[in-house]
């Protein structure tokens, strides 16, 4: 069936509006005209095309440099991408060719004589010493000829069963301090964190000195020493962590764990203090009995034409030039040129530049396609659209998720096939009522599985497969911190910080129409499965 649905999706992709090199060629340069060449190499061109519009490119991506190699005749470029697809490295009989496809991860389950084999055979030092100490014997004497950054990306290249199997030991004070040099101590950190089977590696974390670290990485160090009942030294972290982070919502939530450790009001006290508006703050609201006063539900408007179209990506990419060369003092004065109805989410996106984003706008300009929906919804789409793109209709990704709601191609398309009027282009997903309209229908689809908020941030960014996994690993328990330590080990840290913002949306919206809403209730319920998802036993 997912076949048969992913192949009517390409058929619907390709019978989309036609992008010609003349539209190309006469855009600025930059990620929308990038998302231009892209759609255009999916479209029935010849090579010398292909070849005229990817050198036209701001930067090449594997998304842009495999649909090129799909139309180029360069035999290069086609050498290339067929040299990083193949999997089997002993085959590979040109070594240029297996230079390119080499992995880590490729190589995991090759003997030691055929890793001496391809190390023969490559130039790369760094190559060549992952091959080295993949033969190795698993213990932390045999690695301590290798710098930092090899020992950990063999590590993380590791399949799960084999880190568990063969590198869950102790590692001692000197060794563990050691492999903090490198930059990919970071996600050594997470990984083992994240996994109740490395319990060895997780104590050998204990020994992790947090003044060389950044925040993140304290922050974890402190969530790691909790769940081994170690408080003072979490404690410890996470003032680390406070101290050495950069913004404003890591600040809140390491100030707020001090509180649930100490239980000490002074933490409550400086989280009222705080001018961001997050989960962290609007639990110390809440349960402090206090109400926020820096946020805007509306901005002034006048009865005219904008000059500017926000539905286009390159009109909103040349007004975000125009707001980071303003001077910050000029910042209001601009907010007030963009005060036409349509122009709103713009002006809200300035006036809160103006005030260093510490009053920040819950703005609902799209009423007039939700009046279907009652207010639970309505502050979930709501919440969503804020994160994703701002209230920026033209809003577009890196990955080229499209709009308010930032659907992802794929999902357009796929959506297309079972739509009464589907959209003609991905540019019609910039027009606010076809971008909500698709999205409705998905956010339904996600309402079959999922009843809390939380959730569904999670599954709407990091899909419903993703979130069915984590769920199962038996997270979102009746254990001495949860929910909170469950939210914070989100293994996907897009997700995670996604999920914490969309819920603080979600919660200020509701707040803003004028219902009542408890986050603390909203906490408490995560642990309660029929109240949340069908994926966990409903006790």
């Amino acid at each position: 069936m997912f076949r048969t649905i992913l192949l009517s999706s390409l058929l619907f992709a390709y019978t989309y509006a036609e992008i010609s090199l003349e539209d190309i060629s006469s855009k600025p340069t930059g990620h929308a005209k990038n998302f231009m060449i892209w759609q255009y190499l999916k479209q029935d061109i010849n090579s010398s095309q292909a070849d005229e519009a990817f050198y036209q490119l701001d930067g090449v991506t594997n998304k842009l440099f495999f649909a090129y190699v799909e139309k180029t005749d360069n035999e290069e470029m086609r050498f290339t991408a067929s040299c990083m697809k193949k999997k089997v490295l002993l085959e590979i009989k040109d070594d240029d060719c297996l230079e390119l496809a080499m992995s880590p991860y490729k190589t995991l389950n090759l003997t030691n004589k055929q890793r001496d084999l391809l190390s023969a055979r490559v130039s790369s030092k760094i190559v060549k010493d992952y091959l080295s100490i993949q033969n190795e014997p698993y213990k932390q004497s045999a690695y301590k000829k290798y710098s930092p950054s090899t020992i950990l990306t063999a590590f993380l290249s590791t399949s799960v069963n084999k880190r568990r199997e063969n590198l869950n030991f102790y590692l001692n004070r000197k060794f563990v301090n050691n492999l903090a040099s490198s930059w990919k101590i970071s996600q050594f950190i997470k990984t083992v964190i994240n996994d109740s089977k490395l319990y060895k590696l997780q104590k050998s974390l204990f020994h992790l000195n947090g003044e060389n670290l950044n925040s993140q990485n304290n922050f974890f160090l402190a969530l790691n020493h909790l769940k081994y009942k170690n408080n003072k030294k979490a404690l410890k972290h996470f003032k680390l962590s406070y101290d050495k982070a950069k913004h404003m919502i890591d600040k809140d939530k390491n100030i707020f764990w001090m509180y649930k450790i100490t239980h000490d009001k002074k933490y409550l006290s400086k989280l009222l203090l705080s001018k961001d508006i997050n989960i962290y703050t609007i639990y110390a609201y809440e349960i402090s009995n206090k109400k926020f006063d820096n946020y805007f539900t509306s901005v002034e408007t006048v009865n005219e034409k904008a000059k500017q179209n926000i539905q286009d990506p390159f009109n909103w990419n040349a007004i975000l030039q125009e707001i980071k060369q303003t001077p910050k003092d000029k910042l209001f004065d601009l907010a007030s040129s963009y005060n036409q109805e349509s122009m709103v989410p713009v002006q809200s996106y300035i006036i809160q530049k103006a005030y260093n984003f510490k009053k920040h706008g819950y703005l609902m300009p799209y009423d007039k396609y939700l009046d279907i929906l009652d207010n639970n919804d309505k502050a979930l789409v709501y919440a969503i659209m804020r994160q994703e793109s701002n209230l920026i209709p033209s809003a577009l990704s890196r990955s080229y998720a499209l709009g308010l709601m930032q659907l992802m191609p794929f999902v357009v398309d796929d959506l297309s096939t079972r739509h009464e009027n589907p959209v003609g282009s991905y540019d019609e997903m910039f027009i606010p009522k076809n971008n909500i309209d698709y999205a409705l229908k998905h956010i339904e689809w996600m309402k079959k599985s999922l009843y809390h908020p939380l959730f569904m941030a999670y599954a709407y960014n990091g899909g419903m497969g993703f979130l069915r996994r984590h769920l199962e690993k038996g997270t979102f328990n009746s254990g001495k911190y949860e929910p909170f330590i469950s939210m914070e080990l989100m293994p996907n840290a897009q997700s995670r910080e996604y999920g914490k913002r969309v819920l603080a949306n979600y919660v200020m919206y509701k707040k803003v129409m004028g219902d009542n809403i408890s986050i603390v209730d909203l906490f408490d319920s995560l642990t309660q499965p029929k109240k949340t998802d069908r994926f966990r036993e409903q006790g």
